[in-house]
Protein backbone atom coordinates (compact mmCIF):
# COMPACT_ATOMS: atom_id res chain seq x y z
CA UNK A 1 0.00 0.00 0.00
CA UNK A 2 1.53 3.20 -0.84
CA UNK A 3 2.13 6.07 1.44
CA UNK A 4 0.84 9.41 1.18
CA UNK A 5 3.72 12.15 0.59
CA UNK A 6 7.81 12.04 1.73
CA UNK A 7 9.09 15.76 2.02
CA UNK A 8 12.26 16.24 0.70
CA UNK A 9 14.82 18.29 1.90
CA UNK A 10 18.48 18.88 1.85
CA UNK A 11 19.11 21.76 4.75
CA UNK A 12 22.83 22.45 5.30
CA UNK A 13 22.18 22.32 9.19
CA UNK A 14 19.89 20.13 11.57
CA UNK A 15 19.73 22.21 14.54
CA UNK A 16 17.56 24.89 12.90
CA UNK A 17 19.93 27.50 12.83
CA UNK A 18 19.60 28.57 9.53
CA UNK A 19 16.02 30.21 7.72
CA UNK A 20 16.00 26.67 5.23
CA UNK A 21 16.10 24.28 7.96
CA UNK A 22 13.26 26.61 10.12
CA UNK A 23 11.23 26.81 7.29
CA UNK A 24 11.43 22.90 6.19
CA UNK A 25 10.87 21.72 10.31
CA UNK A 26 7.60 24.33 10.55
CA UNK A 27 6.14 23.23 7.41
CA UNK A 28 6.70 19.56 8.10
CA UNK A 29 4.92 20.45 11.23
CA UNK A 30 1.81 21.46 9.98
CA UNK A 31 1.70 18.87 7.25
CA UNK A 32 1.84 16.04 9.29
CA UNK A 33 -1.40 17.54 11.10
CA UNK A 34 -3.41 18.27 7.87
CA UNK A 35 -1.68 14.70 6.00
CA UNK A 36 -1.31 12.24 8.94
CA UNK A 37 1.25 9.67 7.43
CA UNK A 38 3.47 12.86 6.29
CA UNK A 39 7.20 11.73 6.40
CA UNK A 40 10.29 13.82 6.17
CA UNK A 41 13.93 12.89 4.73
CA UNK A 42 16.84 14.40 5.53
CA UNK A 43 20.58 14.26 5.33
CA UNK A 44 22.51 13.83 8.82
CA UNK A 45 26.43 13.48 8.65
CA UNK A 46 27.54 10.90 11.22
CA UNK A 47 25.48 11.12 14.59
CA UNK A 48 24.79 14.88 14.32
CA UNK A 49 21.75 16.43 16.48
CA UNK A 50 18.84 16.95 14.55
CA UNK A 51 16.12 18.89 15.53
CA UNK A 52 13.89 16.73 13.07
CA UNK A 53 13.91 14.03 15.21
CA UNK A 54 11.35 15.58 16.96
CA UNK A 55 9.03 15.10 13.39
CA UNK A 56 10.23 11.57 13.26
CA UNK A 57 12.07 12.36 10.41
CA UNK A 58 14.28 9.45 8.27
CA UNK A 59 17.59 10.50 8.24
CA UNK A 60 19.86 9.35 5.39
CA UNK A 61 24.11 9.70 5.30
CA UNK A 62 25.34 12.54 4.27
CA UNK A 63 27.81 12.49 1.43
CA UNK A 64 29.53 14.98 2.66
CA UNK A 65 31.44 15.79 -0.12
CA UNK A 66 31.21 19.74 -0.17
CA UNK A 67 33.44 19.24 2.58
CA UNK A 68 36.26 18.95 0.24
CA UNK A 69 35.94 23.27 -0.38
CA UNK A 70 37.62 23.33 3.10
CA UNK A 71 40.51 22.47 1.16
CA UNK A 72 39.61 23.09 -2.51
CA UNK A 73 37.41 25.67 -2.86
CA UNK A 74 34.99 25.19 -5.47
CA UNK A 75 31.17 25.41 -5.49
CA UNK A 76 30.94 22.22 -7.92
CA UNK A 77 31.02 19.99 -4.72
CA UNK A 78 27.56 20.93 -3.13
CA UNK A 79 26.21 19.90 -6.66
CA UNK A 80 27.75 16.25 -6.40
CA UNK A 81 27.11 16.00 -2.84
CA UNK A 82 23.62 16.66 -3.23
CA UNK A 83 23.95 14.27 -6.94
CA UNK A 84 24.88 11.89 -4.65
CA UNK A 85 21.75 12.06 -2.12
CA UNK A 86 19.83 12.06 -4.66
CA UNK A 87 20.50 8.76 -6.31
CA UNK A 88 20.35 7.40 -2.45
CA UNK A 89 16.92 8.44 -2.34
CA UNK A 90 15.80 7.05 -5.70
CA UNK A 91 17.20 3.90 -4.38
CA UNK A 92 15.56 3.73 -1.62
CA UNK A 93 12.08 4.88 -3.00
CA UNK A 94 12.62 2.35 -5.41
CA UNK A 95 12.87 -0.61 -2.93
CA UNK A 96 9.84 0.51 -1.15
CA UNK A 97 8.06 0.71 -4.58
CA UNK A 98 9.06 -2.95 -5.12
CA UNK A 99 7.90 -3.93 -1.07
CA UNK A 100 4.70 -2.05 -2.04
CA UNK A 101 5.42 0.73 0.59
CA UNK A 102 6.25 3.66 -2.18
CA UNK A 103 5.29 7.13 -2.17
CA UNK A 104 2.54 8.82 -3.84
CA UNK A 105 4.11 12.23 -3.61
CA UNK A 106 7.60 13.65 -3.33
CA UNK A 107 7.63 17.59 -1.76
CA UNK A 108 10.85 18.81 -3.10
CA UNK A 109 12.37 22.42 -2.18
CA UNK A 110 15.80 21.51 -3.69
CA UNK A 111 16.37 21.92 -7.16
CA UNK A 112 19.46 19.05 -7.96
CA UNK A 113 17.27 16.59 -5.80
CA UNK A 114 14.32 18.11 -7.81
CA UNK A 115 15.79 17.38 -11.11
CA UNK A 116 17.39 14.11 -10.05
CA UNK A 117 14.17 13.02 -9.05
CA UNK A 118 11.92 13.71 -11.71
CA UNK A 119 14.68 12.62 -14.26
CA UNK A 120 14.39 9.09 -12.61
CA UNK A 121 10.87 9.19 -12.15
CA UNK A 122 10.48 5.63 -13.51
CA UNK A 123 12.69 4.02 -11.48
CA UNK A 124 10.28 5.22 -8.29
CA UNK A 125 7.18 5.81 -9.49
CA UNK A 126 6.38 8.94 -7.48
CA UNK A 127 5.16 12.15 -8.44
CA UNK A 128 7.10 14.82 -7.57
CA UNK A 129 5.80 18.67 -6.59
CA UNK A 130 8.82 21.08 -6.87
CA UNK A 131 8.89 24.25 -4.15
CA UNK A 132 11.08 26.92 -5.72
CA UNK A 133 13.05 29.48 -3.62
CA UNK A 134 15.98 30.20 -5.87
CA UNK A 135 16.94 30.54 -10.24
CA UNK A 136 19.82 28.21 -9.41
CA UNK A 137 21.39 29.82 -12.72
CA UNK A 138 21.25 33.24 -11.02
CA UNK A 139 22.41 32.22 -8.01
CA UNK A 140 24.84 34.64 -5.81
CA UNK A 141 27.76 32.20 -5.66
CA UNK A 142 27.40 31.70 -10.34
CA UNK A 143 30.19 33.51 -10.82
CA UNK A 144 32.87 31.64 -8.51
CA UNK A 145 32.09 28.29 -10.41
CA UNK A 146 34.08 26.79 -12.60
CA UNK A 147 34.08 25.52 -15.42
CA UNK A 148 32.04 28.57 -16.52
CA UNK A 149 30.89 27.28 -19.44
CA UNK A 150 29.81 23.62 -17.94
CA UNK A 151 27.71 25.66 -15.26
CA UNK A 152 26.38 28.14 -18.06
CA UNK A 153 24.80 25.14 -19.60
CA UNK A 154 23.59 23.07 -16.76
CA UNK A 155 22.51 25.23 -13.94
CA UNK A 156 19.83 26.65 -16.46
CA UNK A 157 18.72 22.59 -17.34
CA UNK A 158 18.47 22.36 -13.68
CA UNK A 159 15.89 25.00 -13.08
CA UNK A 160 14.35 23.92 -16.16
CA UNK A 161 13.39 20.10 -15.48
CA UNK A 162 13.07 21.15 -11.80
CA UNK A 163 9.89 24.20 -12.86
CA UNK A 164 8.79 22.17 -16.10
CA UNK A 165 8.69 18.87 -15.06
CA UNK A 166 6.86 18.76 -11.54
CA UNK A 167 3.37 17.69 -11.50
CA UNK A 168 3.09 20.67 -9.29
CA UNK A 169 5.42 23.96 -8.83
CA UNK A 170 4.58 25.73 -5.49
CA UNK A 171 6.15 29.81 -5.76
CA UNK A 172 7.10 31.90 -2.53
CA UNK A 173 5.91 35.20 -4.75
CA UNK A 174 2.98 36.12 -7.07
CA UNK A 175 5.64 37.94 -8.82
CA UNK A 176 7.51 34.20 -9.56
CA UNK A 177 4.17 32.34 -9.93
CA UNK A 178 3.55 35.07 -13.08
CA UNK A 179 7.14 35.68 -14.65
CA UNK A 180 6.93 31.57 -15.41
CA UNK A 181 3.45 31.21 -16.62
CA UNK A 182 4.71 34.62 -18.82
CA UNK A 183 7.48 32.45 -20.51
CA UNK A 184 5.59 29.96 -21.08
CA UNK A 185 6.92 27.55 -18.46
CA UNK A 186 3.96 26.13 -16.87
CA UNK A 187 0.09 27.52 -16.57
CA UNK A 188 -1.32 29.14 -13.94
CA UNK A 189 -3.25 26.66 -12.80
CA UNK A 190 -0.27 24.23 -12.23
CA UNK A 191 1.39 26.92 -9.39
CA UNK A 192 0.30 27.15 -5.96
CA UNK A 193 1.71 30.68 -4.12
CA UNK A 194 2.59 29.72 -0.50
CA UNK A 195 4.70 32.63 0.88
CA UNK A 196 6.97 32.42 4.20
CA UNK A 197 5.54 32.91 7.19
CA UNK A 198 6.89 33.67 10.74
CA UNK A 199 5.72 32.01 13.87
CA UNK A 200 3.35 34.11 16.36
CA UNK A 201 4.61 32.18 19.26
CA UNK A 202 8.24 32.75 18.82
CA UNK A 203 8.02 36.54 17.25
CA UNK A 204 5.41 39.34 18.47
CA UNK A 205 6.27 42.82 20.24
CA UNK A 206 7.87 42.52 23.27
CA UNK A 207 8.52 45.40 25.67
CA UNK A 208 12.11 46.51 24.56
CA UNK A 209 13.49 47.67 27.99
CA UNK A 210 12.83 44.24 29.63
CA UNK A 211 14.32 42.52 26.64
CA UNK A 212 17.68 44.58 27.27
CA UNK A 213 17.93 44.31 30.69
CA UNK A 214 16.85 40.64 31.04
CA UNK A 215 20.16 40.69 28.24
CA UNK A 216 22.27 42.98 29.88
CA UNK A 217 22.19 45.23 27.54
CA UNK A 218 22.22 49.12 27.71
CA UNK A 219 18.29 50.80 28.03
CA UNK A 220 19.16 53.66 26.96
CA UNK A 221 21.54 52.71 23.76
CA UNK A 222 20.72 52.99 20.31
CA UNK A 223 20.86 49.10 19.37
CA UNK A 224 21.22 48.38 15.38
CA UNK A 225 20.20 44.12 15.38
CA UNK A 226 20.53 41.58 12.47
CA UNK A 227 19.73 37.95 12.97
CA UNK A 228 20.89 35.08 10.73
CA UNK A 229 23.63 34.34 8.35
CA UNK A 230 26.75 35.78 7.77
CA UNK A 231 28.04 34.45 4.66
CA UNK A 232 29.78 36.62 2.96
CA UNK A 233 26.79 36.88 0.15
CA UNK A 234 24.61 38.13 3.16
CA UNK A 235 26.76 41.00 2.83
CA UNK A 236 26.89 42.03 6.24
CA UNK A 237 29.94 43.75 5.73
CA UNK A 238 27.75 46.82 4.22
CA UNK A 239 26.12 46.57 7.87
CA UNK A 240 29.52 46.63 9.64
CA UNK A 241 30.43 49.83 7.37
CA UNK A 242 26.98 51.73 7.81
CA UNK A 243 27.28 51.41 11.69
CA UNK A 244 30.52 52.70 11.59
CA UNK A 245 29.37 55.85 10.34
CA UNK A 246 26.54 55.51 12.79
CA UNK A 247 28.71 55.17 15.97
CA UNK A 248 30.75 58.43 14.53
CA UNK A 249 27.96 60.38 15.12
CA UNK A 250 27.01 59.49 18.81
CA UNK A 251 28.73 57.81 21.36
CA UNK A 252 25.69 55.35 22.63
CA UNK A 253 25.49 53.42 19.25
CA UNK A 254 25.47 49.31 19.51
CA UNK A 255 26.12 46.65 16.75
CA UNK A 256 24.10 43.63 17.48
CA UNK A 257 24.73 40.47 15.79
CA UNK A 258 23.15 37.17 16.38
CA UNK A 259 23.84 34.24 14.55
CA UNK A 260 26.59 33.23 12.23
CA UNK A 261 30.14 30.89 12.26
CA UNK A 262 32.68 31.92 14.48
CA UNK A 263 35.00 33.13 11.71
CA UNK A 264 32.95 34.81 10.23
CA UNK A 265 31.94 36.43 12.95
CA UNK A 266 35.53 37.32 14.30
CA UNK A 267 35.88 38.97 10.69
CA UNK A 268 33.22 41.57 11.10
CA UNK A 269 34.48 42.25 14.85
CA UNK A 270 37.97 42.95 12.85
CA UNK A 271 36.31 45.12 10.00
CA UNK A 272 34.57 47.20 12.65
CA UNK A 273 37.87 47.60 15.02
CA UNK A 274 39.23 48.83 11.53
CA UNK A 275 36.78 51.38 11.15
CA UNK A 276 37.07 52.09 15.02
CA UNK A 277 33.94 50.64 16.64
CA UNK A 278 35.41 50.07 20.30
CA UNK A 279 35.06 45.85 20.31
CA UNK A 280 32.52 46.12 23.31
CA UNK A 281 30.17 48.23 20.67
CA UNK A 282 29.35 44.94 18.49
CA UNK A 283 27.38 42.51 20.53
CA UNK A 284 27.81 39.12 19.16
CA UNK A 285 25.76 36.54 20.89
CA UNK A 286 26.52 33.77 18.75
CA UNK A 287 23.97 31.13 17.30
CA UNK A 288 21.27 30.80 19.93
CA UNK A 289 17.48 28.61 19.66
CA UNK A 290 15.11 30.86 17.95
CA UNK A 291 13.12 31.49 21.01
CA UNK A 292 16.39 33.28 22.57
CA UNK A 293 17.56 35.02 19.31
CA UNK A 294 13.68 36.80 19.15
CA UNK A 295 14.55 38.37 22.66
CA UNK A 296 17.77 39.57 21.07
CA UNK A 297 15.50 41.16 18.69
CA UNK A 298 13.24 42.53 20.72
CA UNK A 299 15.83 44.60 22.53
CA UNK A 300 16.79 46.20 19.32
CA UNK A 301 15.82 49.68 18.00
CA UNK A 302 15.73 48.94 14.20
CA UNK A 303 16.11 45.52 12.44
CA UNK A 304 18.33 45.30 9.10
CA UNK A 305 18.60 42.98 6.03
CA UNK A 306 21.44 44.64 4.62
CA UNK A 307 21.44 43.01 0.88
CA UNK A 308 19.60 39.63 1.26
CA UNK A 309 16.75 39.92 -1.34
CA UNK A 310 16.98 38.09 -3.94
CA UNK A 311 15.05 38.83 -6.53
CA UNK A 312 11.43 37.55 -7.66
CA UNK A 313 11.73 34.18 -6.17
CA UNK A 314 12.56 35.96 -3.05
CA UNK A 315 9.84 35.49 0.34
CA UNK A 316 12.39 36.00 3.25
CA UNK A 317 11.49 34.26 6.35
CA UNK A 318 13.87 36.97 8.39
CA UNK A 319 11.26 40.03 7.04
CA UNK A 320 8.70 37.85 8.54
CA UNK A 321 9.86 37.96 11.92
CA UNK A 322 10.96 41.29 11.62
CA UNK A 323 7.64 42.70 10.78
CA UNK A 324 6.28 40.64 13.79
CA UNK A 325 8.57 42.05 15.97
CA UNK A 326 6.86 45.18 14.88
CA UNK A 327 10.50 46.96 14.64
CA UNK A 328 11.26 49.89 12.09
CA UNK A 329 13.29 47.83 8.74
CA UNK A 330 15.75 48.96 6.75
CA UNK A 331 16.35 47.26 3.77
CA UNK A 332 18.32 47.55 0.48
CA UNK A 333 16.23 49.23 -1.99
CA UNK A 334 16.78 46.61 -4.96
CA UNK A 335 16.85 48.13 -8.39
CA UNK A 336 14.03 46.93 -10.81
CA UNK A 337 16.80 45.46 -13.19
CA UNK A 338 17.43 42.85 -10.48
CA UNK A 339 13.81 41.86 -9.97
CA UNK A 340 13.45 40.04 -13.17
CA UNK A 341 15.83 36.97 -14.39
CA UNK A 342 17.04 37.77 -18.09
CA UNK A 343 14.43 35.93 -20.86
CA UNK A 344 17.54 34.16 -22.11
CA UNK A 345 17.79 32.15 -18.95
CA UNK A 346 15.03 29.85 -20.21
CA UNK A 347 13.52 29.07 -23.83
CA UNK A 348 10.07 29.98 -24.20
CA UNK A 349 7.82 26.65 -24.72
CA UNK A 350 6.57 25.99 -27.81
Amino acid sequence: MSRPLLYVAYPMRLDLGAANAIQTYSTVRELRQMLPGTQLVVPRWLREASAFSDLGALHLPRPAVNKLSRFVPWSGWSYIERTLYAFMLVILLATWRLMGRGYRVLYVRDVVCAAWLLLLAPLHGSRVVYEAHDLEALHPTGAARWPRRFWAAALPRLDDIALRRSCRLVSLTEAFRKWVVDRGLRRADEIVVIPDAFDPELYHPENMQAARAELGLDVDAFIVGYAGLTFAYRRLDLLVDAFAKIHKMGDNAFLLLVGGRPGEVRELREQARRLGVPPERVVTPGQLPQREAARYLAAADVLVIPDTVTGITASPLKLFEYMAMEKPLVLKDMPKSLMEAPRSTFRKAT
